[in-house]
């Protein structure tokens, strides 16, 4: 027995003895040396966000992922960063792996007076630092190639530190700025973008080493757990990517630590010494606001409230929203905002817009909606904003026209100008009309416009499918896709199989169609015939551009019958599938066939308001309206027939 309690006794020791040091060896590897002998701020004062300690649990993330520690020291007066990327890079592919690329976007972005610009300083061994890597820089792609010692062979990890200085642009528009001043009390610094982020590998296009591109977004990275440190002059408030794990302050600067808990595709922070702060726990998120006072007339409450609202109808609709906080913050940009992991920026620019308050405030929340399905539609499901950049955006404006259903009743409601009212009537500089299923460089060589295809054709062709599959079918597909791709890259294909997985059928016959065609279809009806006899009216429908697409459209479409007296006498949703023919038994002489463009068909036309195609109907016994043949007959005869006596009374009078 005493034996036993000393087995039992050692056997605790052990298992102590090794949590202490797991414990140790973490606190090493995660937190950087500026981090210790400091004391932790019990009261973290007013821009303090309540930490949540309750994280939403997924089930267990399937796949091996990179894991990055980075660590940024901010210079309020050269707005720079002094940075420290620990890389503990997982090769998850077949293929050997002699380098490994980074993004270092900085200096493609627009400023003013001072451009951006990420500055390698070395590459080192992880654990001894003497210990050099090569590395390589190409500036002018925005790419710097980390040379491995060794091949990293799939399923196998390269460690090594990555010490770099980053300056954001002064001024510009662009995802990475410093704006504002402090006389005005508007100064922000938006940091995104200012490390090297490693490049995605696919078995498309090998390693994606694109620049950064000012046409639609393009940011494609793989999933990664990141611990994110920050330190800053004291006075500043941080808005970043993850939960705050600590704060520790000294007499000049204070320090932050950010987990994000779960994988995130990259991590971006804003700071400010103005920033108000409002925040709420909503589903066990900390949902908070960051914004200037002198906006504070339109955010105050309105914006926490719209985010609170967004993230509780995609949280339901489509999965569960994983981490800890989701930051909506104020930032300098004429776009509407810009997505970022557990962190979205939104325009301060929207009262400068011209706007009425009301319509401001709607701008405000859509916006907010938008950026906010971000997190499902971008970071959780990601996918190649170059070559598939539709995908997100196409699901994200659909999902943000949802919420508008959803809390308005109308689908349209944040939709200024319908999406289907142009869609109708696009046509770009060189005849084409819209391809969907385009890179960037493709819409950029053919000179569609990628805003439209992205933020208005993509949406639209979503709501064509859900209006076809029924709202249920649709999203079950929606969540369906999430459940299978979150923390994972996809493709068009993807969601397509989504969808026919609820459905039990294929879709090819909607997907191929409408996003891979360049023109929408432009009916005609080239055949009409009635014979009063059999009752029967004969059409035949064609699509005069089909020759110029690879595939035929089907879709429903209301066609109306209508007598000589315009009263309508026969209608059916009929669906045409390329060169169509329709027979119908109708009793009553038809006059006039009309398809109607209305329940979201979609037509090429030539004129938004142009929304029926006509026909007349030739019949077996041609009529004048208001009377019969025969009668109209007797009465021609009869006038003839007088015409001729009087005219030979005439000439009989006149010899």
């Amino acid at each position: 027995m005493r034996n036993m309690k000393k087995k039992k006794s050692k056997l605790t020791c052990l298992l102590v003895g090794i949590f202490l040091i797991n414990c140790l060896f973490t606190s090493v590897y995660i937190f950087p040396s500026k981090f210790q002998n400091n004391n932790i701020i019990s009261n973290l004062g007013e821009d303090y966000v309540e930490k949540v300690n309750d994280y939403l649990k997924l089930a267990q993330i399937s796949g091996n992922f990179s894991r990055y520690n980075l660590s940024v020291i901010l210079d309020e007066v050269s707005s720079s960063v002094e940075g420290n990327l620990t890389v503990n890079f997982y090769n998850d592919d077949d293929v050997n792996y002699t380098r490994i690329p980074f993004h270092i976007y900085l200096s493609g972005m627009e400023y003013d007076t001072r451009p951006g610009i990420i500055e390698i300083v070395n590459v080192t061994d992880l654990y001894n630092p003497n210990i050099a890597i090569p590395f390589e820089v190409h500036s002018n792609q925005q790419i710097m190639w980390v040379n491995l010692t060794a091949n990293l062979e799939p399923q196998k990890r390269a460690e090594f530190l990555i010490k770099f200085n980053a300056t954001i642009p002064d001024g510009g528009i662009d995802r990475a700025n410093s704006h504002g001043s402090n006389a005005t009390q508007s100064r922000i610094f938006k940091f995104a973008s200012f490390y090297p982020i490693p490049c995605v590998y696919d078995n498309k296009d090998g390693w994606n080493t694109d620049p950064y591109l000012t046409t639609g977004d393009p940011f494609y990275f793989d999933m990664a757990y990141y611990n994110f440190f920050v330190e800053a002059p004291n006075g500043m408030k941080i808005a970043a990517t993850g939960g705050l794990e600590e704060k520790l302050e000294n007499s000049v600067s204070t320090q932050y630590h950010f987990n994000p808990i779960y994988p995130v595709r990259e991590v971006t922070f804003s700071a400010s010494r103005y920033f108000q702060v409002q925040s709420k726990i909503s589903n066990g998120v900390n949902v908070s606001t960051y914004f200037l006072p002198k906006d504070a007339y339109l955010w105050n409450n309105y914006a926490l409230n719209h985010a609170e609202y967004a993230l509780i109808l995609f949280n339901n609709t489509f999965g569960a929203y994983p981490y800890p906080t989701l930051n909506v913050v104020e930032e300098y940009t004429d776009y509407g905002g810009m997505e970022y992991p557990n962190q979205v920026y939104i325009s301060e620019a929207i009262d400068s817009w011209g706007y009425p308050l009301d319509v401001d405030r709607r701008l405000l929340e859509k916006i907010i909606a938008h950026e906010v399905c971000h997190q499902w539609w971008y970071n959780l499901v990601g996918n190649d904003e170059i070559d598939v950049g539709f995908l997100d955006e196409g699901l994200t404006c659909w999902s943000t026209d949802y919420y508008g259903e959803y809390y308005y009743g109308d689908w349209e409601y944040f939709q200024f100008t319908t999406y289907i009212d142009e869609v109708r009537v696009y046509y770009n500089l060189n005849g084409f009309s819209s391809k969907i299923n385009q890179t960037v460089y493709e819409c950029i060589a053919t000179d569609t416009d990628f805003y439209y295809v992205a933020y208005k054709k993509a949406p639209l062709i979503f709501e064509k499918l859900r209006l076809t599959l029924g709202l249920t079918d649709f999203l079950e597909g929606l969540k369906l896709y999430f459940e299978r791709h979150q923390f994972e890259l996809v493709l068009l294909s993807d969601i397509q199989l989504a969808f026919e997985d609820v459905v039990g059928q294929s879709l090819d016959w909607f997907f191929f169609p409408w996003f891979d065609n360049f023109f929408l279809p432009k009916y005609s009806i080239t055949r009409n015939n009635y014979s009063s006899e059999s009752q029967n009216l004969t059409i035949t429908i064609v699509d005069l551009n089909e020759p110029w697409n690879d595939y035929e459209y089907s879709q429903q479409v209301p066609l109306h019958v209508y007598d000589t007296s315009n009263s309508l006498i026969f209608n059916q949703i009929v669906w045409i599938n390329g060169t169509t023919e329709l027979s119908f038994t109708i009793s009553k002489q038809p006059h006039r066939v009309s398809l109607i463009y209305s329940n979201y068909v979609l037509v090429q036309l030539a004129d938004e308001f142009d929304l029926t195609l006509d026909s007349i109907v030739p019949t077996d016994d041609p009529v004048i309206p208001g009377y019969e043949m025969s009668f109209f007959l007797l009465i021609s005869l009869i006038f003839i027939s007088f015409v001729i006596i009087a005219h030979r009374r005439k000439i009989k009078k006149s010899i």
